[in-house]
């Protein structure tokens, strides 16, 4: 085996042994080429020491263990199994030299007599014909999917993917080099929240592999290619300094508060000085300012605000080169700025109409900077119009290449935003599986986690654990307002129909405007809510409030949004199951809405016709919901219609008489709130117990947990049960 030091040599003969059953008849030799060698086997604690076979080396320094004796030594004097093949791993051969080589022939003679086999780790071997029975293997260095599995099980944190590629240039993919790089990090320079462009001073990993390379070829400008570390290691050895100018993140940065923003290096922010007073400087705040959903950029009036006229980083924002850009165009470009940061601090939108103008010939200027991307992307689907946001993806679908960071972030989060506003969790998903490998940081901005928690409810079924951000009062209006949309929305599709209706109205009062556009979003809390009333009857009265005044026909042009307000306005006209059945509930002048809208449209017509008393029409409709659920690619949705058909199943006295007097006991004391360690204190149970029991006691009543359990209780109450009260 062969390769420098740190690149695993060592650990990968030791693993193939394991994997072969040797580890209890292999013997490794350590410090060779030393005056002090011992032996040891691979298990228990046996050692050999080997001075007494050791003899000077021939030509260099060092030592060599004589052949014969070595063998004899290490079989009297290390207890192996009887069974299994026996191995020699001897390790930490410097370099494999003609003479070493020729040691090494000797050793593999009197082993083969003995039936053993050789295996040797040297850092390289030199020039020169082998043995014909030698077999050199490299060890090649690890690749970037390899090596962030090492530094993520090492290190126990995530570690940015671009971070992880200046590792693995640094190291030249050498693990050892690699984790003494990572360790030297701080935890915000690994998530990518400071910036780290690479190391200034060389390690003693790093020396130690590259102490034999530094004055031969390797040293030349292609070896440096190579080996990043060597050029810097000579350097230091010719008592030079290293050159400590900073480096900026990002090629395209003019300036290092650019460079901090381009690479996403929140963490640096705080450290920047007077950022607006440059436009680009000022264009790339506002972008990440509008990506975050932050208010980190302030006056004292708590909104961002540039040091520099509209007119001069409006352009930046929108445009990675605003040369040539019309001046009508640069003035649209004004307008949709100024509204969309109006909209950031206040929630509102003054006029719709025009950022939906300006927005169309914002987009029809090629190479846009993708930060303003994912602005535009947003602005559009709040404004119902998702066709043009797709278009607008479709055109920067191309390669990454030379974009920043922040870039990259904002175009998957912007295709994020378009996959949830068409239903495709699925690529949501995807979208910020990219993003945060990139910046893990990501995770605890607002708009991921909202996002993040729909995806989960619509993918897996499960509802949000965290209702509040973690850094209250740090986010705009519009992001803590589409927060909690997004929290309604995954509560709605597990059924929890309480916590989506408040969520819902919260989000609304504080940005009638979310990404997810007017039209849905009212739909989604008019079902809740009248759900959640159970009477399908009346709906509160701050709920007519956010849904009045009626949405502007371009905001429900398309198929998908159009059958979202059919929806909304079918629950509004009471209108129950007629001849036609749901298919009433569509909107007939559109096209076919997509599988999920129809999704979306059976599930409130069940809801609705349940709460009518009308489960001839409302089972089907569930049913074809719970199928067109998985075709969907939204199974958490099945969720939703669980609780639905559980919520408003009629049971009679004798689905609770079915309960023993142990399980009465557990429901009677469930609804008092106890834990379930409690009810098995009390009771002289296991815990083990006390689940099987809730088991059984669900499937008798037909609900799934605690919570539909205590709705049952209040809604169908057992005479046993009021008559304890």
């Amino acid at each position: 085996m062969s390769g420098l030091s740190g690149i695993g040599k060592s650990v990968t003969v030791l693993a193939a042994l394991h994997r072969i059953g040797a580890q209890a008849s292999a013997v490794r030799v350590v410090r060779s080429c030393s005056s002090r060698p011992y032996a040891h086997g691979l298990v228990g604690r046996d050692r050999l020491d080997l001075a007494k076979q050791a003899g000077p080396a021939d030509p260099g320094p060092g030592y060599e263990v004589e052949p014969v004796g070595l063998l004899e030594a290490v079989g009297a004097g290390i207890g192996l199994a009887a069974t299994g093949p026996r191995v020699l791993f001897v390790d930490d051969v410097e370099v494999l030299s003609p003479s070493r080589a020729a040691w090494l022939q000797q050793l593999g003679d009197a082993a083969y007599e003995r039936d053993w086999r050789i295996v040797v780790a040297a850092r390289r071997v030199a020039p020169g014909r082998l043995p014909d029975d030698v077999e050199v293997l490299d060890v090649e260095p690890l690749d970037e999917r390899s090596l962030r599995l090492l530094l993520d099980t090492e290190l126990g944190l995530p570690v940015a993917s671009d971070v992880a590629g200046r590792l693995l240039r640094w190291s030249a993919g050498n693990p050892r080099i690699a984790l003494e790089l990572a360790d030297g990090l701080s935890p915000a320079q690994q998530r990518g929240d400071t910036e780290w462009a690479g190391p200034r001073t060389v390690g003693p990993a790093a020396r130690r592999a590259y102490r034999d390379l530094v004055d031969g070829p390797e040293a030349d400008e292609a070896g440096a290619d190579r080996y990043p570390l060597l050029a810097l290691l000579r350097e230091e050895l010719r008592t030079t300094p290293a050159d400590d100018a900073g480096r900026p993140a990002f090629a395209g940065s003019a300036t290092v508060a650019e460079a901090i923003l381009d690479g996403l290096h929140l963490d640096d922010v705080a450290g920047m000085a007077e950022v607006g007073a440059e436009p680009r400087a000022a264009a790339r705040a506002a972008g990440v300012t509008l990506l975050t959903g932050t208010t980190w950029a302030e006056d004292g009036a708590g909104r961002w605000a540039p040091l520099v006229a509209g007119a001069e980083w409006t352009d930046h924002l929108w445009w990675r080169d605003p040369t040539g850009v019309d001046p009508t165009t640069r003035t649209a470009g004004q307008r949709a700025a100024a509204a969309l940061v109006e909209l950031e601090h206040t929630g509102r939108l003054a006029d719709p109409a025009t950022l939906r103008a300006d927005l169309g010939l914002i987009g029809s200027r090629p190479d846009p900077h993708w930060v303003g991307l994912c602005v535009q992307v947003r602005g559009r689907l709040l404004l119902g119009d998702g066709p043009g946001a797709r278009r607008l993806l479709e055109e920067q679908s191309g390669p990454a290449e030379g974009r920043s960071v922040a870039e990259i972030v904002a175009r998957d989060l912007a295709g994020a935003r378009v996959a949830m506003f068409d239903g495709r969790a699925a690529d949501a998903r995807a979208h910020l599986d990219r993003a945060t490998d990139l910046r893990p940081s990501i995770q605890d901005w607002l708009p991921v986690r909202g996002l993040q928690a729909a995806t989960t409810a619509m993918l897996d079924g499960r509802g949000p654990a965290i209702d509040l951000p973690t850094r209250s009062g740090a986010w705009s209006t519009r992001s803590l307002g589409e927060f909690a949309v997004d929290l309604g929305t995954a509560h709605l599709a597990v059924g929890h129909v309480e916590h989506a209706a408040e969520l819902l109205t919260i989000g609304l009062e504080r940005c009638p405007w979310p990404y997810r556009g007017r039209v849905q979003a009212r739909a989604d809390l008019v079902e809740a809510a009248l759900v959640h009333d159970r009477t399908g009857d009346t709906l509160p009265r701050p709920v007519w409030g956010l849904i009045d005044p009626p949405v502007h026909p371009d905001e429900r042009a398309d198929a998908d949004t159009g059958a979202a307000h059919a929806r909304m306005r079918a629950v509004l006209a009471g209108r129950g199951a007629g001849p036609a059945g749901v298919d009433e509930w569509l909107p007939g002048a559109l096209s076919p809405a997509s599988p999920w809208q129809r999704l979306r449209t059976l599930i409130a017509y069940g809801r609705y016709s349940l709460m009518r008393g009308d489960r001839t029409n409302a089972e089907p409709a569930l049913r074809e919901a719970r199928t067109l659920a998985r075709l969907a690619g939204v199974p958490g949705w099945g969720q939703a219609i669980d609780a639905c058909l559980a919520g408003h199943d009629t049971p009679d006295e004798r689905s609770w008489d079915g309960l023993n007097e142990d399980e009465r006991e557990i429901v009677r004391l469930a609804l008092r709130g106890t834990t379930n360690a409690q009810i098995a204190e009390i009771a002289y149970i296991s815990l083990r117990t006390v689940a099987n029991r809730f088991r059984q006691i669900y499937a008798v009543l037909h609900v799934r947990d605690r919570r539909d359990l205590t709705e049952l209780a209040r809604t169908h109450p057992p005479v046993w049960l009021t008559e304890d009260a």
